[in-house]
């Protein structure tokens, strides 16, 4: 294997080349490019999430994949000021699927998942309104923490953060990808024109996306599946790579609407 890498790590880095420009370009022009990336990711999530809690009739796959897919198309034909008051039914929804799961299981599990999916759509597409270089920003610290995460993890080891969940994630990996993400954070601001006290905001993200990280793998886990799918060689479905995301996105959403409170400006 090239330099001495193994095999698993060659096929995310060569993965994550590949995707760089169809992910950063979007997010750069904006507008319908954007709105066009989030549909077809939306889709796919969601195809994955039917097919990992085991939905049934298949007619709600494809059903769920048109829902995602005019989400955000129909929030930027309708307007910017919709998508805080979707975000909060978003978070609803999401919370009475989970409600439902146990009492019927499809339906719980379908509400769910179309609320866990439309969620980062929707709160993306926020930020993005207000700013594409915080959606840059988004983007890289949870891509800092998927790495530091995992380096850390592989070279240090240590005590697991959560075995019963997932065996291999340990606290070293947890606060090697907090610190990854502030470290890059730092640099962003010197390059760009961003605050560089962030970096605190950054770290605290890298350990929310981690909660996100977990959650889907105790899903993964409660259904048996190792991989929401296998999409992106090396990293499994597109839900795998974007865990962190899910719950990153709309809590840099809520920041930047509630920012007062707070005392910052994204």
């Amino acid at each position: 294997m090239p330099l001495g890498i193994s095999d698993n790590l060659f096929k995310r880095i060569v993965s994550a080349v590949l995707l760089l420009p169809v992910v950063l370009w979007p997010i750069y022009v904006g507008g319908w490019w954007f709105a066009a990336l989030l549909a077809l990711g939306g889709a796919l999530m969601i195809i994955e999430w039917c097919d990992l809690t085991k939905i049934e009739p298949r007619l709600l796959h494809g059903l769920s994949a048109v829902l995602m897919a005019t989400v955000v198309p129909l929030l930027l034909v309708t307007g910017f000021d919709t998508a805080a008051l979707l975000i909060g039914a978003l978070v609803g929804l999401s919370l009475v699927g989970g409600l439902l799961v146990r009492v019927e299981r499809t339906l719980g599990w379908w509400l769910t998942g179309l609320g866990y999916v439309a969620l980062p759509l929707v709160a993306l597409f926020y930020v993005r309104e207000a700013s594409a270089l915080v959606v840059f920003w988004v983007f890289l610290v949870v891509w800092a923490t998927d790495v530091g995460g995992y380096f850390a993890g592989k070279g240090i080891g240590g005590p697991k953060l959560a075995p019963k969940i997932s065996p291999k994630k340990t606290w070293a990996g947890l606060l090697g990808g907090m610190g990854l993400s502030a470290v890059v954070s730092v640099a962003f601001a010197a390059i760009f024109d961003f605050e560089s006290s962030y970096w605190w905001i950054a770290g605290l993200l890298a350990a929310w996306a981690q909660v996100g990280d977990l959650l889907e793998s105790g899903i993964k886990r409660s259904f048996g599946v190792k991989d929401s799918g296998g999409l992106i060689p090396g990293h499994g479905g597109l839900l795998d790579r974007v865990d962190g995301l899910v719950f990153v996105a709309p809590a840099v959403a809520v920041l930047m609407a509630y920012q007062p409170l707070f005392g910052f400006e994204l």
